[in-house]
């Protein structure tokens, strides 16, 4: 494991003190008594309840349990009885402040006088560290549980609840589901599936992903999704779905023997109401992936440095529940401002897009980036760059067979698949040219809804009558998706293999419809 190697080799290479930053504390604890095995050392833990405790002969017993300050502790640290040794002080946060500068003056004394024979840990849940031991103190994030730190904690919750072997699995997909889970949730999630069909097998997979599902929440910026929709509830977009269906196979082991490289990402521009997240969710339920939304706007915070935490964190989770789709639904918008960053907000969005560009750059787990925008202005160029994303592709307002297709996708999921013949959708099509697809969706619905207060079967005059009294988008933003079809003409890839239909003559007489500020760019047109 790259974390232990690198600690081991910071006290090899002489390091004072080191700051592991994780809530695992049996984990810490079990790299430390690794460690300290290799290098033949003996090892201690303090905290302000239990004192001073040393590790041995497999359990901790009582070494000093009357020094409960921090101050005794890094005294008893450097006197007799601690050579050779490596000492963990657990949840020592709080004396790191300015209010505790002989503590802080103390622990540079410890890293002045470069012991050879002993090292401190500072074992703590949350980042911070003075910034008198910045260029002193190694720092080190403990990452989340691999899984055969997974495999150790299903053990040991079947002892606990001696579960016979043949009822339960450790199988990899019995694993894999806990993966983003910290040893102690994964431990609860495994107890849970025990509990309530006393047995853990890849039956009780979706309890454990169930719980999964709530820490994941909790951390406030990914949402999990349980997509129901397939490619075949995406009317149109043939092009889209056949380079989605081609990508699905990509991420086998197969691929990687043939010398592919693993999917990175796409971005669906176009219109609102295109079909652009159901793309995202068709693409999990194909490839059969987690899908995980990605809530931009929850991602900036009030205190210095917390937004790019937040990002890192996101990213992260979304890294150890790989392979997953990274769902981010209208994108422009968690970075509008990028251009005035600096004057507005401090650089934070700035940095924020830094972090997430060097990441999708840089990033070699298969977590595959499905990003939606609307507004193409407001997207900052260096996201269009090819080598972040595989392909840009522009989804644009379905044409007559595409809306054909749509409106018997909506008539068969409320059970009226075989209600109208090809030729009345056909006219049905006709009649809401310009419309997207999500209009057609809530025609078909206000036409059920007409039916129904009638008492009546729905019939064709009631979806054409819906779709009438209804304004389409394109005829409000009619100047705008023309001139989002001119850019990504030549920047993008069309979605559709079929030509988009051309606006109808614009009437002579525009002044009677009003329209919001943002509906036109030129505001002498």
């Amino acid at each position: 494991m790259k974390f232990e190697q690198d600690f081991l080799h910071y006290i090899k290479s002489g390091a004072t003190i080191i700051q592991i930053i994780s809530h695992e504390t049996q984990r810490v604890h079990g790299v430390v008594n690794k460690t300290a095995d290799e290098l033949e050392r003996s090892w201690f833990s303090w905290n302000r309840i239990d004192g001073i405790k040393k590790w041995e002969q497999r359990e901790f017993i009582d070494e000093d349990a009357d020094c409960r300050e921090a101050s005794g502790v890094l005294e008893k640290f450097e006197e007799e009885g601690f050579e050779n040794s490596l000492l963990i002080l657990e949840d020592f946060h709080p004396d790191l402040t300015e209010n505790q500068p002989h503590i802080i003056r103390r622990l540079r004394n410890i890293v002045q006088r470069k012991y050879a024979d002993r090292t401190l840990i500072l074992s703590q849940p949350i980042t911070g560290l003075p910034v008198e031991l910045e260029k002193e103190v190694q720092v080190m994030e403990m990452p989340l549980p691999t899984v055969d730190d997974l495999k150790v904690v299903l053990q040991h919750v079947c002892q606990r609840f001696n579960l016979e072997e043949a009822k339960y699995e450790e199988t990899l997909p019995v694993l894999e589901a806990a993966l983003g889970l910290s040893i102690m949730e994964a431990d609860l999630a495994f107890a849970k599936a025990i509990v309530k069909k006393g047995r853990i097998t890849e039956s009780e997979i979706s309890l454990i992903i169930s719980e999964k599902e709530q820490v994941i929440r909790k951390s406030g910026y990914l949402e999990y999704y349980h997509p129901q929709e397939d490619l075949n509830d995406v009317g149109g977009l043939d092009k889209l779905k056949e380079w989605l269906n081609r990508r699905g196979n990509a991420f086998s082991e197969s691929a990687r023997e043939y010398g592919l490289e693993q999917p990175r990402g796409i971005l669906l521009l176009g219109v609102p109401g295109t079909g652009k997240s159901l793309a995202a969710k068709a693409a999990s339920n194909a490839w059969q992936f987690p899908l995980l939304r990605l809530d931009m706007g929850k991602i900036y915070g009030g205190i210095v440095g917390q937004s790019e935490k937040n990002i890192r964190g996101a990213l992260g989770i979304a890294e150890t529940l790989a392979p997953c789709i990274l769902w981010i639904d209208e994108i422009e918008k968690g970075l509008s401002g990028i251009q005035s960053s600096g004057a507005t907000d401090g650089g934070t969005t700035s940095r924020v897009l830094g972090t997430f560009l060097t990441w999708m750059q840089e990033k070699n787990k298969p977590v595959f980036v499905l990003a939606t925008a609307n507004d193409i202005s407001q997207l900052p160029p260096e996201l269009l760059r090819k080598g972040r994303v595989d392909e840009i592709f522009f989804v644009d307002l379905p044409d007559c067979q595409a809306r054909q297709e749509i409106l018997n996708i909506h008539l068969r999921r409320r059970g009226r698949g075989e209600l109208f013949s090809d030729a009345e959708l056909s006219r049905i099509a006709k009649e809401a040219k310009g419309y997207t697809g999500a209009e057609l969706e809530e025609a078909v619905k206000e036409a059920l809804f007409r039916a129904f207060d009638e008492g009546r079967q729905v019939e064709l005059d009631d979806v054409i009558a819906a779709i009438k009294d209804s304004y389409p988008l394109s005829k409000t933003m009619q100047e705008v998706i023309e001139a989002t079809r001119k850019w990504a003409k030549s920047r993008a890839v069309q979605a559709s293999s079929r030509e988009p239909e051309a606006f109808n003559e614009k009437p002579k007489d525009t002044t009677k419809t009003p329209r919001l500020r943002q509906e036109a760019a030129n505001p002498f047109i």
